[in-house]
């Protein structure tokens, strides 16, 4: 579950093994499913054309992502606080997660704690994942 500081400017996000859980992950899930990045075909979720092109505008290694053996992507469910979080989570999470951190959008405050940076928030706008002000003093994100 997303922490906040008492800066508006700042938030705390968890991860999920080696990706973003919480509200922020379930928030680029949504943001992938809803832009037609990823898609579910029956049970299985898969990269579209749209996303594999996307994913290498950001600085993803897709072609990385495409040899490797494990699954590239899958939805992963945290519960934090008997609330269920959907995040995206396998080979693509992973990747995801780091190249955030590479953009400077995260930073690490421990093990399972990073914050959200101004960085983050203009950089997630920028993909037009809209995080409005007044919905960190609502301490919800949107």
């Amino acid at each position: 579950m997303m922490n906040y500081e008492n800066n508006e400017k700042t938030m705390n996000i968890t991860s999920c093994n080696d990706h973003l859980g919480g509200l922020l992950g379930e928030s680029l899930l949504r943001f992938f499913l809803k832009e037609n990045l990823i898609q579910l075909i029956g049970n299985d979720y898969f990269i579209t054309q749209k996303g594999w092109d996307e994913l290498e505008i950001i600085g993803i290694d897709v072609d990385k992502l495409r040899s490797e053996k494990r699954n590239k992507i899958s939805i992963c469910f945290e519960s934090n606080h008997g609330i269920l979080y959907e995040h995206l989570g396998s080979y693509l999470g992973s990747l995801l997660m780091q190249r955030i951190i590479e953009l400077g959008w995260i930073k690490k405050k421990n093990e399972k704690i990073f914050m959200l940076t101004e960085k983050g928030f203009s950089g997630l706008e920028s993909m037009g994942i809209r995080i409005k002000s007044a919905a960190l003093r609502q301490k919800s994100l949107i």
